[in-house]
């Protein structure tokens, strides 16, 4: 006789694998993590001159704006061999002042980052001294071109064109338009 012994059945559930709404999850915060991190690592020098670059001409595009709307002078002192950028505002004296704008307060050229040198036609090429661009209520007065460059020696040419406000910026080392 064969006794056939019963015991209860029961159902083993397979453990295997990771749910949508798990992978989901872990995807969101990561996303989130870098999202955080990822804006406070440090910039290599070639971003650095680009934005450098791009700041700069956003700058001098805005300085010509502002000066048109508010009928007020500005100058944007510059030491070429540095990274030395001071925008400043005429007074009413006839002497300069830091400028009441809080985006103009701010130095435009980021650390690390040199003016090689500054080429204006009726000036020539300056790559040492001081030097001030004067921007009026009708714009820039002379055709700009600035160079900047990384410690690495990279290039990036601002180039600012008279009664227009048109600022352009162009990687590498140019002298004319292109």
């Amino acid at each position: 006789m064969i006794l056939f012994h019963s015991l209860p059945y029961k159902k083993i559930k397979s453990q295997t694998g990771f749910t949508l709404i798990e992978i989901a999850v872990v995807m969101a915060i990561i996303a989130l993590i870098m999202h955080l991190i990822l804006p406070r690592l440090p910039a290599s020098d070639e971003e650095n001159l680009k934005i450098s670059a791009r700041t700069l001409a956003s700058t001098l595009r805005y300085m010509q704006e502002r000066a048109a709307t508010s009928r007020t002078l500005y100058h944007l002192s510059m030491i070429p061999g540095t990274e030395s950028a001071k925008i400043s505002e005429l007074s009413g004296d006839g002497g300069s002042k830091e400028p009441a704008d809080p985006l103009l307060q701010k130095t435009p050229i980021k650390e690390g980052i040199i003016i090689a040198d500054v080429r204006i036609p009726r000036l020539g090429k300056i790559s040492d001294g001081q030097l001030r661009v004067d921007v009026g209520v009708a714009g820039i007065r002379d055709f700009v071109t600035i160079h900047l460059r990384s410690a690495s020696g990279k290039f990036w040419t601002v180039m600012a064109f008279p009664s227009g406000g048109k600022v352009k910026v162009y990687e590498g080392y140019l002298e004319e338009p292109p």
